[in-house]
Order: structure tokens, then C-alpha cells, then sequence
């Protein structure tokens, strides 16, 4: 009986040394995921455009089928990623232009607890989805409907900035919001920024110039995102491609970075995906 309780006991030390180093304890390691969605219609506005009466004229009921089909795709999709925290931009309040099916109810509640909306803009409109809790959620605005989504995500006893975020391109006010959003990430111990920058790899690379890490421009070098108006079966690498990123405080580390195509946006917008690992 006395063997039987120091085990039991031995087990229980273990478990909460073992509980308290994953609240507590460093590094801890995310998988996570940036994707501008297109308005999940190659980039126009209002969702998924209906062109299922065009590809079969013989079949009543292709509208309604097509939607679904679609829809399912990219709810596979997503939960194919297994992403602790996805952060998307370009997101509609309904997947189809129809109104019929609730966007983040189909594609996002499935998986994710936690579901976070900035304001809602005709062309921005900026999430995060995620099962850990974000609090003291906020928005930074750079240029007209430009903005970012902010919240605290607490780790042990750090306190994390999660950003989802999208940079305007239209000159007038471009150049001011990189300064703005750059001032803004020193502020900040620890943060993870996801989005469209809409920047030239030169402008990207004052992220890393600023203290920061990268994931598309980083370490494992460049990520196509952006089609750049060629069509998808000549899509190549080029300068200026790789809008779409992840950007981390110099204390956590980025790797296995990849641009996968989806079948879902990919005339518009691939995603970035990526392992963080929290390093001190």
C-alpha cells in the first residue's frame, strides 16, 4: 500500500512539473498560418461568384452544389493545416456572394474556439482563428480601411501581441504605413504579425533590418504569394511576389516555412505557413 501511494504521489509530481513547464516553461512551439482569402472568389469582392450554370447548363441544381463544393474545399483545407493560430485577411461575412452560408460558421467554427473579427470593410476585413484566448483585443489603422487586428495571447508568463494585419499598396499611402506598422512591432517584446504587406522584397527586408524575423524573405529564403497577373500554369518565382508573411520578434524563431497551393485562391493569393518556436 505504501509502494503503491509514492508511486502515485511520484505520479503526480510528475504530471503537474510536467503541466507547469508547458504553461511555463520555454520554448513552446506553434504551427501557424497567414492567408489572404481573396473574398474566396479570386479576389472579388462579395464571396464565391456562382459559376456552376456555365460549367454544367444541363443541371438545375449545379448553383447550389457548386457552393457546397467549394465551401467543403476550403473547410478541408483548413483543417488539413491543423494551425494553432490562422490569421486571414480579405475575409467575407458569407462565403457565397448569395448569402447563404455564413463564412466563419462553415469554415472556421469547426475547428476553432475562438474567432476574431476586426471591423468589417467592402475589401479589408481582417481575422484571427484560433483555440487559445486572445484578450484585450484592438485595431491600428494605417491608411483608410487599412488595418491591423491586435490581441494579447498569454503564454506562462509572457505576454505574446498577435497581429493580423493588411498593408495598403495604393502609394499615397503605403510607404507612411510600413514606417507606422515597423514603429509599432518595436514596441513590442513579443509579437507574431501575419498579413499582406504588399511590399517589394526590398521593403520587406526592412522587417529583418528592423530586429525582426521572417518567414517569407527569412532564413529558408523566398515564398511566391502573389500571382503577379500571370496565369497559374505559368506561375513562376519573380521579384516582388512575396507579399504575403509571417513576421516575429527576434526572440521567437521561424522554421519550416512553406507556400502551398490550395486550389482554392491560388490565382489571387497563396498562404504562409509556418513553425514558431518561442525561444526566451
Amino acid at each position: 500500500m505504501r509502494k503503491k501511494l509514492i508511486f502515485t504521489l511520484a505520479g503526480l509530481l510528475y504530471l503537474s512539473g510536467a503541466m507547469a513547464q508547458s504553461e511555463n516553461g520555454l520554448p513552446v512551439k506553434l504551427r501557424v498560418g497567414t492567408y489572404n482569402v481573396g473574398h474566396f472568389n479570386q479576389g472579388m469582392k462579395g464571396g464565391l461568384e456562382v459559376r456552376g450554370k456555365a460549367q454544367y447548363p444541363a443541371d438545375k441544381e449545379v448553383t447550389g452544389k457548386y457552393i457546397r463544393q467549394e465551401l467543403l474545399s476550403w473547410r478541408n483545407w483548413i483543417g488539413e493545416q491543423s494551425l494553432d493560430l490562422l490569421a486571414v485577411q480579405e475575409w467575407n461575412r458569407y462565403f457565397d456572394q448569395d448569402s447563404t452560408f455564413k463564412a466563419a460558421d462553415e469554415l472556421l467554427k469547426p475547428y476553432y474556439n475562438n474567432i476574431y473579427f476586426g471591423d468589417e470593410h467592402t475589401w479589408i476585413y481582417n481575422g484571427i482563428a484560433t483555440n487559445y484566448r486572445l484578450s484585450n483585443l484592438r485595431q491600428k489603422y494605417w491608411f483608410g480601411d487599412y488595418y491591423a487586428l491586435i490581441g494579447d495571447l498569454k503564454i506562462g508568463n509572457k505576454t505574446i501581441q498577435v497581429i493580423s494585419t493588411h498593408i495598403p499598396w495604393q502609394v499615397k499611402g503605403h510607404a507612411a504605413a510600413l514606417d507606422s506598422i515597423i514603429a509599432t512591432l518595436k514596441k513590442y517584446k513579443y509579437f507574431i504579425c501575419f498579413g499582406d504587406t504588399n511590399s517589394s522584397d526590398a521593403e520587406i527586408l526592412r522587417f529583418p533590418a528592423a530586429g525582426f524575423n521572417i518567414a517569407n524573405g527569412g532564413a529558408q529564403g523566398w515564398f511566391v504569394t502573389a500571382s503577379g497577373g500571370v496565369k497559374l500554369d505559368r506561375m513562376k518565382d519573380g521579384p516582388n511576389r512575396h507579399i504575403d508573411n509571417i513576421i516575429t520578434s527576434k526572440n521567437i524563431k521561424i522554421m519550416n516555412v512553406s507556400a502551398p497551393y490550395t486550389k482554392l485562391n491560388d490565382m489571387d493569393h497563396l498562404p504562409v505557413t509556418a513553425d514558431i518556436i518561442i525561444t526566451e
